[in-house]
């Protein structure tokens, strides 16, 4: 398997539900051949940077999945096809990926994170933090003395 991100820029002006319909289209075409979603982020609307088909703003969404070559070649096909999909592109991030080893190290990752959130957590009242012992504050406190 491989891992690839496409971006596309969907019709801003289109409903909630329209909207939603072609997010699950989408995935369904990931699934359908084989591959699996992994994330898909919607940025939201913003403004292009250059009109396209005399819009100025657009749907920005993101997707990573992992597949063959083959899906992306029917995925970027149905969004050539579909309208309401302004524009797209496809980069390959990984030629060689193990959807089961990116769980592992998000689950490690998400671990670390947390023990990095409990060490930096602000200390309850009354308890002081040691000076540790490799700082030298006699040497520190004469050398403040000689600057003044």
């Amino acid at each position: 398997m491989r891992k690839y991100e496409t971006f596309f820029i969907v019709d801003p002006e289109l409903p909630d539900e329209a909207t939603s319909v072609l997010d699950t289209k989408i995935q369904s075409i990931v699934s359908s051949n084989g591959g699996e979603v992994l994330t898909y982020v919607p940025w939201g609307k913003r403004k292009l940077a250059y009109a396209i088909g005399r819009r100025t703003r657009g749907l920005y969404v993101l997707m990573e999945y992992a597949g063959g070559p083959q899906l992306v070649a029917e995925l970027e096909r149905n969004l050539r096809i579909d309208e309401r999909v302004l524009k797209f592109i496809t980069v390959l991030l990984d030629e060689r990926f193990d959807p089961e080893k990116e769980k592992e190290r998000k689950a490690a990752q998400a671990a670390a994170s947390y023990t990095e959130e409990e060490e930096s957590a602000p200390k309850p009242l009354g308890e002081e933090e040691e000076m540790p012992e490799d700082i030298d504050v006699e040497g520190f406190e004469e050398e403040s003395k000689e600057d003044e």
